[in-house]
């Protein structure tokens, strides 16, 4: 490579030139040109050309770059770009400029593209002359844009006259939207952004037809990029039938400290006309609030607050909306302490079903923990790891609530509302222990819990139909109950070396435990926490004073059970015939059952026996499984069972009661990593964050997710059933089967349908379809929901690139698509 270095008194300040030959004509003080051939680079400050043929007049400053005649590709085609080789190409920052020709002053800076093309925001220019009149403005004639990247694009917006403001606005006038080289419409004239990451403007409308609410506007408004930490929009909808909603949104975010949104709508719904009987005339609201704020590593705050209208979710204009018949809203604030097992948090729920307008609030509720801590382990301990004497095993653990409810309820929108204030403050000590005995684990237990409140509940007698009479009693109340037991269990190990290949070994764990609870009957009358009456069949009843508190009373029934588990793991361990494998363990099957006996109760002291069964084949199908036994006669005669063990009816020992069982299963094909995937450059990752960003804060019609064709196929199938008979007159069964499938139908193509179906019922539920079709620069979505309440079709053509989501075509048949 040589390098121009003679005659430096001419050269401008900050130009080097390089090339593989050059010519050199220049006279100082007079003209002077410098003439390089083959493949020639310069540079200007922060400008570079590279071309086939420079020119530069050092006496203008002015400098012509441009390709030679190719004369090869001049007998192929009737373009003068593409019949030259070495065309030039331009940087200047982050931008590009490529011609046939390019003029360039480098020291006023404005130069002139013939032919020219450039690119910015994921937008391309073209023009028959790009003029250059600073560093942030260009006019080009007989323009044109686009967001397809092809030198011949699919679409394109052409113009006479177009200004461009660099990281700005493009502003043309007139303006004609050519598809396929045909002009579809003109416009006096057009805006269109160029602007990289967030910056305040308008938010265009996207055209809707919403069946009986008539057509319109939707999502019209402003966006506000009010600092790097906050953004907020305001948005409009309008319907020719009178609808209309307003959405506000506003948002904030400082990295690893907080961040928070609040959103919502106004909306008033007018349906049909005033005379007609199914005419609407509703005003609805929806808020959210959301915050969540770090204080320092062991302080967090999160918020989550909804509220709406009752009936809201009946007018709701998407499919999202439609389907939240209830708002579930929470607050958190939580504490830790270092170095300590204390933690602390403090909350607020609150719960509105917008069906029966039924509201639950607990405000608030406190609560403190000290989990375990070891009180006989002073300093450094005698022992170490599992050498810890016995008393040093004996743990300690204490936790206090204190709730407020407030709610109010009822069975139906027709039914009057029943209220509901209480509080309480609950505290409970345990202490454990879980010393070895040789190959056995025993764990002791006790458990003191007291509960207190300020009202109970007062006996006033029993009305003529003998139900009983209350009222709340004021004052200071506390239950003092304990439980303890003792626990005992170990670990049995058997293992199997089968002779198949590739299979080191299976491995049985059974892991059997039994242990023992004991529970007094707190309803003696030494305790005080139940009022004895009789009622009128002369039989004396129970009345619990506390059955209405919030973490209600004390059990009225002694408790001394022993339950009895195993479980039973069966595992297997690989053997690579390759040793730079490593072997690995598969879990084949885990299987446990259990059941228990209640010494002190007056019947049916044995409990149904429980087994439960999971297993993953792979990681392609999971099974879930459970059954239910109980050892217990049902008396057809009085349609139920009696305290008769099958046994000694000669029926058996056990009899099924109910069984569910789950499978679930995930499939798809290797996902294709496209190189215009590895090569997607900066803005385009900033692009989509954005696209991402938004869909989730400021989600519009024209939000649905894109399909990703870089996945060839995918299949996922659930099924589910459940049958109950207990009582084998009344046999309760439902059985479910659900799926979804997509795959490629070609590398553009790509089908997509999902359903479910009950079994039992013989139904359909919410089965969809969506064919989606890659148009390169566009995409074609077809859904169809033949059921339902969303039964309809839509079908829609839209440009993929974000700056022009608007520009769609959509029909549909439905208001709720």
């Amino acid at each position: 490579m040589n390098t121009f270095t003679e005659f430096v008194d001419c050269f401008v300040e900050f130009i080097s030139f390089a090339a593989e030959y050059y010519r050199c004509v220049c006279k100082c003080n007079f003209l002077q040109f410098l003439i390089a051939l083959t493949d020639f680079q310069s540079k200007i400050k922060d400008l570079s050309l590279k071309s086939e043929r420079i020119d530069v007049n050092w006496n203008t400053n002015q400098l012509e770059s441009y390709g030679v005649l190719d004369s090869v590709k001049a007998q192929q085609t009737d373009s003068l770009k593409q019949r030259y080789t070495g065309t030039p190409e331009m940087v200047e920052g982050p931008d590009t400029y490529k011609g046939w020709k390019i003029s360039y002053n480098f020291k006023s800076q404005k130069g002139r593209v013939t032919l020219g093309e450039t690119a910015e925001d994921q937008g391309y220019y073209q023009g028959q002359q790009i003029k250059k009149v600073d560093k942030e403005m260009l006019f080009i004639s007989d323009g044109y844009y686009s967001t397809c990247e092809y030198g011949h694009p699919h679409f394109y917006f052409f113009s006479p006259a177009m200004r461009v403001t660099v990281r700005d606005k493009i502003v043309a006038r007139p303006i004609y939207l050519y598809i396929a080289d045909v002009p579809v419409f003109a416009l006096p004239f057009g805006v269109f952004p160029s602007q990289g990451g967030r910056r305040s403007g308008i938010i265009a409308p996207a055209f809707v037809d919403k069946g009986a609410r008539g057509t319109g506007l939707e999502h019209f408004g402003y966006y506000f990029a009010i600092n790097d930490y906050m953004d907020a929009s305001l948005v409009g909808d309008w319907l020719t039938g009178g609808t209309w909603r307003a959405s506000p949104n506003f948002r904030y975010a400082k990295r690893y400290d907080l961040s928070g949104s609040f959103s919502g709508y106004y909306q008033h719904t007018y349906e049909n006309e005033p005379l007609d009987a199914d005419y609407v005339d509703q005003v609805d609201y929806v808020a959210n609030i959301m915050h969540d704020q770090t204080f320092d590593p062991t302080t967090r705050m999160s918020v989550n607050f909804s509220f709406a209208s009752s009936e809201s979710y009946k007018r709701a204009l998407t499919r999202n909306e439609f389907l939240n018949q209830e708002i579930t809203s929470n607050a958190t604030l939580s504490k830790s302490w270092e170095g300590t097992s204390n933690s602390m948090s403090i909350n607020i729920n609150r719960r509105q079903d917008l069906i029966t307008g039924s509201i639950s609030n607990a405000l608030p509720s406190v609560s403190f923990s000290h989990s375990q801590s070891y009180p006989f382990r002073f300093g450094k301990s005698a022992g170490s790891g599992s050498d810890y004497a016995w008393y040093e095993m004996i743990s300690m653990g204490y936790n206090s609530n204190y709730q407020r409810v407030d709610n109010r309820s009822r069975g139906a929108d027709t039914l009057p509302f029943t209220y509901y204030n209480r509080q309480g403050i609950s505290h409970n000590v345990s202490i454990t222990a879980a010393p070895k005995a040789g190959y056995f684990t025993v764990s002791p237990f006790f458990s003191y819990n007291e509960r207190w409140y300020d009202k109970s509940l007062e006996f006033k007698g029993l009305d003529s139909n003998g139900a009983v009479l209350s009222a709340d009693r004021n004052g200071f109340e506390a239950i003092r109950t304990f439980s303890m037991g003792v626990g005992v269990s170990t670990k049995l190990y058997g293992m199997l070396q089968p002779p198949v290949p590739g299979v080191a070994g299976i491995r049985h764990t059974v892991t059997p435990s039994l242990s023992y609870n004991f529970t007094p009957d707190f309803s003696e009358a030494q305790y005080g926490y139940y009022t004895r009456y009789t009622d009128k069949l002369g039989r004396v009843q129970k009345f619990n004073r506390f059955a209405n508190e919030i973490f209600g009373g004390a059990s009225a029934q002694e408790q001394q059970s022993v339950s009895m588990s195993v479980g039973n793991l069966f595992e297997m361990k690989t053997a690579p015939s390759d040793t730079a494998q490593k072997p690995s363990k598969i879990q084949l099957m885990n299987v446990s059952l259990g059941t228990s006996y209640n010494f002190a109760a007056d019947s049916f002291r044995l409990a149904p026996m429980s087994i439960n069964y999971r297993t993953d084949i792979g990681q392609y199908l999971g099974i879930n499984a459970s059954t239910t036994y109980s050892f217990y006669e049902f008396d057809q005669r009085v349609n139920t069972r009696v305290n008769k063990f099958l046994l000694s009816e000669g029926k058996g020992i056990a009899q099924l009661t109910s069984v569910s069982v789950s499978l679930n299963t995930s499939l798809s094909g290797e996902r294709k990593t496209a190189a215009t995937q590895q090569e997607m450059n900066d803005s385009a990752r900033v692009a989509e964050n954005q696209r991402n960003l938004n869909s989730s804060g400021y989600k519009g019609v024209y939000d649905t997710p894109e399909p990703d064709f870089s996945i060839p196929w995918s299949l996922g199938l659930s099924f589910s059933f459940t049958q109950n008979q207990d009582n084998p007159n009344r046999i309760f069964r439902s059985a479910n089967i659900s799926g979804s499938i997509d795959f490629n139908l070609t590398e553009n193509w790509k089908f997509t349908a999902s359903s479910g179906y009950d079994l039992v019922s013989k139904q359909l539920a919410a089965p969809q379809i969506n064919i989606s079709r890659d148009l390169h620069c566009w995409l074609m979505n077809f859904s169809w929901n033949p059921l339902g309440p969303y039964a309809g079709y839509r079908f829609e053509i839209k440009v993929k690139a974000p700056q022009l989501q608007d520009i769609k075509v959509t029909k549909q048949n439905s208001d709720r698509l």
